[in-house]
């Protein structure tokens, strides 16, 4: 007896230690001796610890998200082969100091971005990554990423993939989109100018996931123009639920 309960306790031992595990890994950039309009990056994205293929793939994808970020902001973003993010980060402040040296009056530019698990179960990881990227012009940008990883086929799920009726889904979404709507419309009319092609609803680009809400995140402009901010729709997951892909919940 006492052979079997220690046998079934080293299979929920492996079971539980075989879930992915995430540690933060920040990276911070200011420039020294810099005491007013200063330079900033600060970087917190997840690593997951090794050794496992999903891992490496995890890892691969979110260094990819994060080095493009950075890239995408750069003054000179032809920069090819970068291979790492404190790379992909020296390059973006070495474009800096390069254009402030030439116009020393340029405001500072500023970039965050900061990573986190917003669902986890033994299908899927659901990832939100919060971005804000100051680089002169008239305005700020910040936008929200989901990703939605497979955790056995090692894949970033595609959207329409979430769901296993997705026109069901669009119906209970659309729903709630305009309750929102009407929300946003009482307490500001200015902010309720939303376009979609042909005046059909439609997903947003980033899909995401909570233990109680299924999340649409439409970014500013994707729906609306920039003075509107992003546009959230929460969705309780007990009303999709029987459409969802993502494994228990």
């Amino acid at each position: 007896m006492k052979k079997y309960i220690a046998i079934i306790l080293g299979i929920l031992l492996v079971a539980c230690s075989s879930e992915p595990k995430f540690t933060e890994k920040v990276i911070e950039h200011t420039n020294e001796n810099c005491m007013d309009n200063c330079l900033s990056v600060t970087i917190n994205y997840l690593v997951c610890k090794k050794p496992t293929a999903f891992a490496d793939f995890f890892n691969r994808e979110i260094e990819e998200q994060v080095i493009n970020f950075l890239l995408s902001n750069q003054i000179d973003s032809l920069a090819t082969n970068v291979s790492s993010v404190s790379e992909a980060v020296k390059l973006f402040v070495d474009d800096y100091n390069k254009l402030h040296e030439h116009f020393p009056d340029i405001p500072a530019f500023e970039l965050n971005l900061s990573d986190s698990i917003s669902f986890q179960n033994k299908k899927i990881i659901s990832l939100v990554s919060d971005r804000y990227a100051y680089t002169g012009g008239a305005h700020e940008l910040l936008t929200t990423i989901f990703l939605n990883f497979d955790i056995e086929t090692k894949t970033l799920i595609a959207n329409e993939n979430l769901f296993s009726d997705i026109e069901k889904v669009s119906e209970i979404a659309e729903i709630h989109f305009n309750e929102q709507r009407k929300i946003v419309s009482a307490t500001n009319p200015t902010e309720n100018d939303f376009w979609f092609d042909d005046n059909k609803f439609t997903f947003p680009e980033n899909i995401g996931f909570t233990k109680e809400y299924l999340i649409l995140l439409y970014n500013p402009y994707e729906i609306a123009s920039y003075v509107n901010g992003a546009f959230q729709v929460k969705i309780p997951i007990e009303e999709v639920k029987p459409y969802l892909n993502i494994g228990d919940l």
